[in-house]
């Protein structure tokens, strides 16, 4: 894995996956709660019993799957593709669930608990000093 520092996310997020720069310091912010900014991070179980993987800490019990069972789910992925330093399929993962939420609540930022209380206020300027 891979551990990010918070311009070097925003910064590959904006050049390499061509994030909008207003969504930026919300990613940013997500990734910093929920996986410190590390690639190889795995939550601990959740009380359904699955668990979050990866850098934006994609849960089990939708998106991936262990062992390329029942076509990888949402995101069609193994869950261990989103552990290592290549953030791609993270990102394609993180936008298909973004997407999907946007559709059922509105705001796609919602499938992530920490964006409520930690991450719904953030701006361009949290962010301004990376660019």
């Amino acid at each position: 894995g891979k551990v990010y520092n918070r311009c070097e996310l925003a910064q590959e997020l904006y050049f390499s996956h061509k994030f909008p720069m207003q969504d930026l310091a919300t990613w940013v912010c997500i990734a910093e709660h929920e996986s410190s900014l590390n690639t190889a991070a795995v939550g601990r179980l959740n009380a359904d019993g699955s668990a979050d993987h990866g850098l934006f800490q994609i849960s089990d019990l939708y998106w991936c799957t262990h062992g390329g069972g029942s076509g990888g789910k949402g995101c069609h992925i193994d869950c261990d593709r989103l552990l290592d330093s290549d953030i791609s399929d993270d990102v394609r993962c993180i936008k298909t669930i973004h997407e999907e939420h946007t559709r059922l609540s509105g705001d796609g930022f919602t499938a992530w608990t920490v964006y409520n209380g930690h991450c719904r206020q953030k701006t361009r300027a949290d962010i301004a000093s990376c660019f």
